[in-house]
């Protein structure tokens, strides 16, 4: 075969050769790969009609409340845990208080004694009113002859000093008082107690810690009400026109559309505020300018954390539940 015939007929049957076995290797170490479900469900819409749909976050009904000390100090107790329920009043935390009850033993060692000079003034002030009461007694009966009218002065005087001395000591022991009840005030605040009935979400604070009197990035606790769960939702302005605060609304799980609660509207903030930040903050949102609306719905019918997102969708005018 001469060279150009080769070229012709001899270069395009090795290639299709070529192809062929490469076609047939393949094959022959092809597997069948099983179909595979994608991991989480997208999200549907719940009418037919159309819908708002929204990201909305959990939260407590309260509120995420940061519970702060009152009076800074290292910690001497703990007393919960997160997911305990607790009432208004119930002790959370406490702070190292035995300098403040060694004071408040020397203010009440104070008080006892400002009573007593109390008591002592008050008797010298009446052994100076009957003194006065005889002189002008005998002063009346018998003239200048049985007491003078200097010492009858005399006598009064030294009794509106001992009236002066009552007073003072009166004072003394207001004073005293109002030392030791500001004392108990402060051994009361150093004991951290729950301000509301509901559920404790964090603890943020160890025995041993110092905490500090003021509020703080992170709550030393965290407190919220979990029934009813609200779910904060920001409608984006866009869509704001077209929002019926009476329409019904639904809300599902990230990662779970086929779970699903129907909301029951708490409020409407009616204000249209610039979006929040991105701050790792719970109230954090993504849209440039948005209407926020608080929804509510029973725990019990669907179970959430607050802090977890969901997907919220509010229907139309005219929408058909599906």
């Amino acid at each position: 075969m001469s060279r150009s015939r080769f070229a012709t007929y001899g270069l395009p049957a090795i290639a299709v050769v070529a192809l062929a076995a490469g076609i047939v290797s393949i094959a022959r170490h092809q597997t069948d790969r099983p179909i595979v479900e994608p991991a989480t469900i997208p999200a549907t819409q719940p009418v037919a009609g159309g819908t708002i749909g929204a990201v909305g976050l959990v939260e407590s009904a309260s509120q995420e409340i940061g519970i702060p000390a009152a009076v800074p100090g290292p910690v001497s107790a703990v007393r919960v845990v997160p997911g305990q329920p607790v009432h208004a009043g119930d002790v959370l935390f406490a702070i190292d208080d035995r300098q403040n009850r060694a004071d408040l033993a020397v203010q009440q060692a104070s008080l006892e004694s400002a009573r007593a000079r109390l008591a002592e003034a008050e008797t010298a002030a009446a052994d100076q009113a009957d003194q006065v009461a005889r002189a002008e007694h005998l002063s009346q009966i018998a003239g200048n002859v049985a007491i003078s009218q200097d010492t009858l002065l005399r006598r009064r005087f030294a009794a509106r000093e001992a009236d002066a001395h009552v007073l003072s000591a009166r004072a003394d022991v207001a004073g005293a008082e109002a030392t030791v009840a500001a004392s108990q005030t402060t051994l009361d605040r150093m004991i951290v107690r729950a301000p509301i009935d509901g559920t404790v979400l964090q603890v943020n604070v160890r025995i041993g810690e110092y905490a500090p009197a003021e509020q703080m990035a992170t709550p030393l606790i965290v407190l919220g009400l979990l029934t009813p769960l609200h779910i904060r939702t920001d409608i984006d302005e866009t869509d704001v026109p077209r929002f019926d605060p009476h329409a019904q609304a639904w809300a599902s799980p990230r990662g779970a559309a086929d779970k699903r609660v129907k909301l029951t509207l708490a409020w409407v903030e009616p204000l249209v505020v610039p979006k929040t930040s991105l701050t790792g903050a719970g109230t954090e949102r993504v849209d440039t300018r948005v209407l926020r609306v608080v929804y509510a719905f029973d725990p019990k019918e669907l179970a959430a954390y607050p802090g977890q997102q969901m997907d919220v969708f509010v229907a139309l005018p005219g929408a058909v539940a599906n």
